[in-house]
């Protein structure tokens, strides 16, 4: 007689895959927010991708985020006997610390940091994605300005010192940005100033100083 084929609905099986069709959506909706230009320029350009703006994909993030965590939970609480007993069995083969963990925590922590502070090489990344808007938005930069970013991250840099190297008089930015309703000073980075004053990105204080 032959086998019967199972019918019975696995919770166990919906979960692995819901975890992999809501990381996949992740990924893809990260990506769109990368691309994306920053939340004031997407809306004055009608900013899509794949016929969805970027609060659109915004959204899908989120949604699917939490979906993420949610299956995972369960995914976990599924798997809970079979991975205590997984590692029992390798600290029993391996007595004393696995340094892989700590390892990744650092790695981790390392990323976390230096994202967060604009160091090499993780700004290269942050360089990139801020000259890949500026070509969307017709204002690339200049050379002088892309052979600055490649140094270090300039969200990092001060308006005194990005003044003094593009040759721009200080006391004329402040002017201008003040025109602008941007509050400034000569010591402030470009991600003080942005993040003062209600911008996404530093680049978008270096296209205010840029326009003729």
């Amino acid at each position: 007689m032959n086998q019967q084929l199972r019918t019975r609905f696995s919770w166990r099986a919906l979960t692995s895959l819901c975890v992999a069709v809501s990381f996949l959506a992740m990924v893809i909706s990260g990506v769109a927010m990368f691309l994306a230009p920053s939340t004031r320029i997407a809306r004055e350009i009608n900013w899509q991708m794949w016929g969805l703006s970027k609060a659109a994909w915004q959204d899908l993030h989120l949604v699917f985020s939490a979906l993420f965590l949610i299956v995972a939970v369960i995914h976990t609480v599924f798997n809970w006997r079979a991975m205590v007993n997984y590692l029992k069995a390798r600290a029993a083969e391996h007595r004393g610390i696995r340094w892989e963990w700590p390892a990744a925590l650092l790695l981790g922590a390392l990323i976390w940091v230096g994202t967060r502070r604009e160091m090499l090489p993780f700004s290269w990344l942050l360089d990139w994605r801020e000259t890949f808007h500026g070509g969307q938005c017709g204002t690339g930069s200049s050379p002088d300005h892309a052979a600055t970013q490649s140094k270090s991250g300039f969200g990092q840099k001060t308006l005194a010192e990005y003044c003094a190297e593009q040759g721009l008089n200080l006391d004329a930015a402040l002017a201008r940005l003040q025109a602008g309703g941007i509050k400034a000073r000569g010591a402030d980075t470009f991600r003080q100033l942005a993040d003062k004053n209600g911008y996404d990105r530093p680049s978008e204080i270096i296209r205010l100083l840029q326009q003729p």
